[in-house]
């Protein structure tokens, strides 16, 4: 339930003038029958009179004494700050004795029986008396207020009778004081008095005091008789002549304090004052309700945030406040009273009383919003009247630019412009920052207090101070507290950088956000290629690459040719093996402006000075630069999000694989992660498990592939991957294994047969292979490797090639010797073509008799594989490259993804000594993989097999190799055969 169904505002709340007479009430005004009726009528102002319990006490104890003859006289003297309610008491005294004899006006304070029969009630505004002159009455004048009070009980004539007496520079004796008196019920009431003593000097003001204790004397000796006078206990801070006038209260306090009777008129209930003069009615069970669903989302919060939320707040008593301030919250009249009362022109009263009759209006006037409860954050700080009466008539039009700038703009944004947490906080926060002083501000628990919904999980307002303090300009972090903040007249570090970021060239930044960039797309996933000017700086490649290009042209370009040169356009050939990344226009500009800001908070922090002067800047940027990193990384990640693929289709890669909920900036996926989880999700790639439908291999890819030169029914395995990565209608390809798998499939459904370089050939049966000059079948023997070479043919099953490949001795492969032939030269020994072997005892036999194409050496760390670089030197390689790819958690936090391939020892970039020193940064748990290649020439080098023997005790632990090695050469192979034989 809305506060809008649960209360009602009285009439001159929502549609009179908000000025300063509806709420000022004036003693003054009111004993010249002048002012609002509000204040001026009887029945109009006990309408809008709250009867608390002092002020119901009162009103007993001075009617009572004068409707009994034998009630001794007595001084009361109200005892306030501003705001606490004397004006109002003596109004209510000055109403109820002016109409004392209808029994219908102020029931609520004064019973209608027992009351007197009259009451002659004499008013002084003391605030309003002049000096020397107290007061004129036609053509006479009271200099004194003695002579005033004369005049009041007797007119003209007790004036005259004064004489010499009228004057601030005497005082009258006790018998001039009695006989002024009248014998009847009287009542005095006389505000203001210590401002008045003020314009006085100090004999003028002996005089005074000698007549007011003459005076109280008089009163306490008669009866029916009731002398109040007002005493504010507490007079604004900047207040001119404030030590004086802290003085003369004494003065009064020590003259009246053995006389009178203390009295506090609003005693604990100012909640229920301003709720009966805003509003005509609350209904008693939507204050319930909203009491008990706030008490519980205290408790609530508190069980799982319990530094969110203050001890008070948890008490049944708290819970009772809400119900005794609704539909106000006590969090706002807290600061209303304990915070704003500090001002020096805020009036306790009737400020209080403006504002938030204005808070109140807005919302009425506004259909959108209607709070279960009114806090500081529904303050319409675009309300022109709210920052006149906040800004204006505080001294505080300064906070306009807080207002512009963060309140409205910052807060306004991080909401799209609705009423949200964010507006809420910042409202709440710069109401409470109003003082200026070093404690004038919020920490979450008492913003949680002051702004949390029902409607929300509880720490809605913590993380909206959390962001606000990111963005906004004017917010400050509170001296001496950990995590409370304050608005300030001047801009923060933020807004400075904001300036300096226009000095910041867009094209340094531009650089700054490539190269981040480019370091965020290292991985094992594709070849990376940053930055081509156009797609012929692209190469061919029958692997997958990603090219991050700086726009979406250049990146339709790349994956469509391998020249996009006019008039000499090529098509891409690997077209299923080439997808490219451009950013997005819009969001490559806001990366840009992050970068900037970044730059421009890097800048201040090199140009302030290690001094004290210096230290709140500095603390600031400690704050704030890990933020501006985060992010700037998160707008780079999100700006590079245009993903170009082959068939000419831009697609737009999602937020929730560029930065997935609950993913820190410092943590986000590297790019190639998010590129490869959405054509995941996209279906877009082949996954290590897919293959093509056998059918459909032989239509899309066997049918367009190039034929063998001298049998066009077969095709090599090369030209089947080529046509594989460059048909057209298929998905990418990220792992060859996708080829081989069909091709394997295919052989498997009987629709393929591979003929392999040893001549052995495979179908769906099994395999048919030559030994000892018999051609023959192995059915148990099937497929289960297949290289990508221009050595491994693939027919249809049933074409003449094919055929040719499967027959047998028993069919029919070859002629029966007759017993005149000369035997057929043995064929070649099995294992007589190129070998491959991962094992290093195995290398060193094979090296006894073959020459060593390559080795590759792969270590768990650049260590390592220094290390077996140095044992392989004896080797003698003619090429040596470094391959490495790093990637995991880095200790201090944050991801790391890198990768380099085809790098010389001596490269610019020192591979080792980088993956190195990216090794030692990254966590345990890592992948790290260091590889050293070894070339020997295209004819490869012999006589190895000792030297790689005793690489093989020199290996590092954990480290895994691969060697290749050319055909047996025919004189070996001859040997071979021979010792075969």
């Amino acid at each position: 339930m809305g506060v809008k169904s649960g209360s009602r505002p009285r009439s001159d709340v929502l549609h009179g003038e908000l000025d300063d007479a509806i709420f000022a009430a004036s003693f003054g005004k009111l004993i010249r029958d002048e002012g609002p009726d509000i204040y001026r009528k009887p029945d109009r102002f006990f309408q809008n009179t709250h009867p608390t319990a002092a002020l119901s006490r009162l009103c007993r104890d001075v009617f009572d004494r004068h409707a009994s003859p034998t009630e001794a006289g007595a001084v009361l003297r109200l005892s306030t700050g501003f705001g606490g309610g004397k004006t109002h008491a003596l109004m209510t005294l000055w109403h109820l004795a002016q109409n004392i004899g209808d029994p219908t006006m102020g029931i609520d304070l004064l019973a209608p029986a027992g009351r007197p029969k009259s009451v002659r009630v004499v008013g002084i505004d003391a605030e309003g008396a002049g000096y020397p002159i107290f007061a004129r009455h036609g053509d006479q004048e009271a200099r004194s207020l003695a002579a005033e009070l004369a005049f009041q009980f007797g007119g003209a004539s007790a004036l005259n009778a004064f004489g010499p007496a009228n004057s601030a520079a005497a005082s009258p004796d006790a018998a001039t004081v009695e006989a002024m008196l009248p014998n009847e019920p009287i009542l005095i009431l006389l505000d203001e008095l210590v401002l008045y003593m003020a314009k006085l000097t100090t004999q003028e003001v002996g005089n005074l005091v000698g007549f007011l204790r003459t005076l109280m004397t008089a009163i306490a000796t008669r009866k029916q008789a009731v002398l109040v006078i007002t005493d504010p206990k507490d007079q604004p801070a900047d207040s001119e002549n404030a030590a004086k006038l802290e003085h003369l209260a004494r003065v009064i306090e020590q003259q009246t304090g053995r006389q009178a009777t203390v009295i506090e008129p609003i005693g604990d209930e100012t909640a229920q004052v301003i709720i009966r003069r805003l509003f005509d009615s609350v209904d008693p069970a939507a204050a319930a309700k909203t009491s008990a669903d706030y008490h519980a989302l205290y408790q609530r919060v508190a069980e799982e945030h319990s530094d969110l939320i203050p001890e008070e707040a948890l008490t049944p008593k708290y819970a009772a406040r809400i119900r005794t301030c609704y539909p106000l919250h006590p969090r706002l009249l807290k600061t209303a009273e304990e915070r704003l009362r500090v001002l020096p022109d805020y009036n306790l009263s009737r400020g209080t009383l403006r504002l938030f009759a204005r808070v109140i209006r807005s919302i009425w006037d506004d259909p959108g919003r209607d709070p279960e409860i009114i806090t500081a954050g529904e303050i319409d700080w675009s309300s022109q009247p709210i920052q006149a009466d906040l800004l204006e008539r505080l001294d505080r039009e300064k906070f306009r630019a807080a207002v512009a700038a963060d309140v409205l703009g910052h807060a306004g944004e991080l909401d799209n412009a609705e009423w949200g947490s964010h507006r809420r906080v910042a409202s709440a926060l710069l109401l409470e920052s109003l003082p200026l002083e070093g404690n004038s501000g919020l920490g979450p628990a008492d913003l949680t207090l002051a702004v949390l919904r029902t409607d929300e999980a509880g720490i809605e307002p913590a993380e909206a101070l959390d962001r606000l303090s990111g963005s906004c300009w004017h917010l400050y972090p509170m001296s001496g507290s950990a995590n409370a903040w304050q608005f300030r007249y001047e801009p923060n570090i933020l807004k400075q950088i904001e300036e300096r970021m226009g000095q910041v060239a867009r094209a340094d930044a531009l650089d700054r956000l490539k190269t981040d960039v480019q370091k965020s797309f290292q991985g094992a996933f594709a070849r990376l290629l940053p930055w081509p000017p156009n797609a012929k700086a692209v190469p061919e490649r029958a692997e997958l690459q990603l090219a991050l290009c700086e726009s979406e042209e250049t990146a339709k370009s790349v994956v469509s040719y391998s020249d996009d040169t006019p008039g000499a356009q090529n098509v891409r050939t690997y077209r299923n093996a080439i997808v490219a990344i451009a950013p997005d226009v819009a969001g490559l500009e806001k990366a840009i402006q992050r970068i900037q800001r970044l730059k421009a908070a890097e800048d201040i922090e090199a140009e302030t000075p290690a001094t004290e002067a210096g230290k709140l800047a500095r603390e600031l940027l400690k704050k704030q630069k890990p933020e501006l990193i985060k992010a700037a990384r998160l707008e780079a990640a999100r700006a590079f999000n245009r993903l170009a693929i082959a068939d000419g289709s831009i697609l737009t890669i999602d937020e929730r694989f560029i930065a997935p909920p609950d993913t820190s900036p410092l943590q986000l996926p590297s790019g190639q992660d998010a590129v490869r989880a959405f054509l995941d999700d996209r279906k877009l790639i082949y996954g290590a498990q897919d293959s093509l439908h056998q059918d459909y291999f032989i239509e899309r890819v066997f049918s367009g592939a190039v034929p063998v030169g001298n049998s066009p029914d077969a095709r090599t395995t090369a030209s089947l991957q080529k046509r594989f990565l460059g048909a057209q209608g298929l998905k990418l390809v990220g792992d060859p294994s996708v080829i081989r798998a069909s091709i394997l499939r295919a052989v498997t459904e009987g629709k393929l047969v591979v003929h392999q370089e040893d001549g052995s050939a495979f179908d769906n049966e099994g395999a048919v292979y030559t030994s000892n000059n018999v051609r023959q079948r192995d059915k148990g023997r099937k497929l289960t490797t297949l290289p990508m070479d221009e050595a491994t043919l693939v027919a249809e099953a049933g074409s003449a090639i094919a055929a040719g490949w499967l027959k047998t001795s028993e069919s029919g492969f070859g002629e029966p010797k007759s017993d005149y032939q000369l035997p057929m030269p043995p064929p070649p020994p099995k294992g007589s073509g190129p070998a491959t072997t991962t094992d290093i005892v195995v290398a060193g036999q094979f090296a006894d008799k073959r020459r060593l194409l390559s080795l590759r050496i792969s270590c768990l760390s650049a260590a390592d594989a220094q290390k077996a670089l140095g044992a392989a030197a004896p080797l003698g390689a003619s090429t040596t490259i470094i391959e490495a790819e790093l990637a995991g958690e880095l200790k201090d936090g944050g991801k790391l993804s890198f990768s380099v391939a085809d790098a010389k020892v001596s490269a610019a970039i020192k591979p080792l000594t980088m993956a190195q020193t990216l090794g030692n940064a990254l966590a345990p748990g890592s992948s790290i993989r260091v590889t050293v290649v070894l070339g020997f020439g295209p004819e490869g080098k012999s006589d190895l097999g000792a030297l790689l023997r005793t690489l093989a005790m020199q290996f590092p632990e954990g480290a895994t190799m691969e060697a290749r090695f050319a055909p047996l050469s025919d004189v070996a192979a001859g040997s071979s055969a021979l010792a075969g034989g």
